[in-house]
């Protein structure tokens, strides 16, 4: 199946590995130019090197916003155009909501909120100038799911999804779409780590803990960051030119949400 992207230019941030990775493989597969970007040089540097010569690594910490500028700024030297964007943060700290104090609130949304907010701002102007843009945000489950421990994402990631709905509507005239993309358990470094602390390591293996983990998933596995990757990818073809707006939640059945 041809997705009509090849050419095309997409930047994705924190992507250097996990699902942000996935993405950019699975772009890179299809003819794209990706630009990767995260805080570690050599993971960036191994990254690109999986990737193959249609990508290029940004080191930079998209927290801060003069480094969001230099991203953007390094990335259309390079490319001149920014047709794909994919938005990846890290997830803020766990704990009970009494836990959490003002300035834990105030950095978890400068943490999960303005870095997307932003470079979207800065991108949209030129998808919109060129006709086509593809805008995909990569949440999590804990936009539409209530899960104990997280209060920060719970209460801040819905208003993200909710402020990128708003522009959807703004822009579906333009040939630029908005999507995000919201996983549950995957095969990543994250969750091995957190099925290696959840099993006795007396007694079982690294790899037995991941078995054992995402065995009591509804699949009886995780999913993969190819399996992800190949979503994001449609998402951003040109196949998939009529869908916006939307919250696509992946992860094997696990939560039953009927809406």
């Amino acid at each position: 199946m041809d997705l009509g992207i090849s050419g095309e230019t997409a930047l994705l941030l924190s992507s250097t590995r996990g699902l942000g990775f996935g993405c950019a493989a699975a772009l890179a597969a299809e003819g794209v130019h990706v630009i990767i970007n995260g805080r570690n040089l050599k993971r960036g540097k191994d990254a690109v090197s999986k990737l193959g010569d249609r990508a290029h690594f940004i080191q930079a910490d998209i927290r801060h916003p003069v480094e969001r500028t230099r991203i953007f700024e390094e990335a259309r030297s390079h490319f001149k155009t920014i047709s794909i964007l994919i938005t990846n943060v890290e997830s803020p700290s766990s704990g009970t909501f009494i836990e959490q104090e003002h300035q834990d609130w105030q950095a978890a949304f400068e943490l999960l909120m303005l870095p997307t907010l932003d470079m979207v701002h800065k991108c949209l102007p030129n998808m919109i100038d060129q006709g086509f843009g593809r805008i995909v945000n990569i949440s999590s489950t804990s936009a539409k799911e209530i899960k104990p421990g997280t209060p920060l994402s719970n209460g801040i990631k819905p208003g993200l999804l909710g402020a990128l709905g708003t522009l959807t509507r703004e822009v579906a005239a333009t040939g630029v779409t908005v999507n995000s993309i919201l996983p549950g358990p995957f095969n990543t470094d994250l969750m091995r780590q957190v099925a290696q602390k959840s099993i006795d390591q007396s007694k079982f293996s690294s790899e037995e803990a991941v078995q054992r983990l995402a065995g009591k998933e509804r699949m009886k596995r995780w999913g993969s960051i190819e399996e992800f990757g190949a979503l994001c990818a449609f998402l951003c073809s040109r196949l998939a030119g009529y869908i916006t707006g939307q919250n696509i939640v992946i992860d094997g059945g696990k939560v039953p949400f009927l809406f």
